[in-house]
């Protein structure tokens, strides 16, 4: 039997760890910490853009030309708004008196354009006695039309008018918003549009 010198050491077995993708994901980017940063950092700034491109839809509403063709306090139809291409469609919903009244059978006023009605009731008796257009505004989704239920006249208050006003704008296909009082009509309220 052979004995080693006393004076030598012996060698240790070195350890190896296999590579795991944690382990390669720190050793490339750095600190687990520091990923989750830069993680974040991306997701604030791809919710920015997104944020942006949407926010840059409703700021791009431009003015849209119009023409009011009438107004008044005796409106047919209680709380509608009806967007017509054409006057057959008016056909179906006001009386022939009415439509011939106000002149609503001409075939010009639809040729390329169409006809925005608003019908209003003031059945709450709070005065309700005109239809002020604030603007018509447009972007390439939406038409939005934007108005305000007045009392412009308190001698007559005591009375259940109804309120309508037809505008005539360009013929469009988008989709359109009614905006009264500064809140957006919802889906419960009737809208028709042909």
């Amino acid at each position: 039997m052979q004995f080693a010198p006393a004076n030598t050491t012996q060698k240790k077995a070195k350890e190896y760890v296999l590579p795991t993708l944690t382990f390669e994901l720190i050793e490339y980017i750095g600190k687990p910490i520091e990923m989750k940063n830069k993680i974040i950092l991306i997701s604030i700034i791809i919710g920015f853009i997104s944020f942006v491109k949407v926010y840059s839809q409703d700021e791009n509403l431009i003015k849209t030309e119009y023409k009011t063709i009438v107004e008044g306090t005796d409106s047919p139809i209680p709380d509608l708004q009806i967007v017509c291409f054409n006057k057959y469609f008016n056909k179906d919903y006001l009386p022939a008196d009415f439509r011939k009244k106000y002149n609503l059978d001409d075939k010009t006023l639809y040729k390329k354009k169409m006809l925005v009605e608003i019908f209003q009731s003031d059945k709450n008796k709070k005065g309700f006695d005109k239809i002020e257009l604030i603007e018509i505004m447009e972007n390439k989704k939406y038409l939005v039309i934007e108005y305000n239920l007045v009392n412009s006249n308190t001698e007559n208050d005591d009375k259940e008018l109804s309120p309508f006003l037809i505008v005539q704008v360009p013929k469009s296909k988008k989709e359109i918003k009614f905006i009264v009082n500064g809140r957006e009509l919802g889906k419960a309220t009737e809208l028709y549009v042909e």
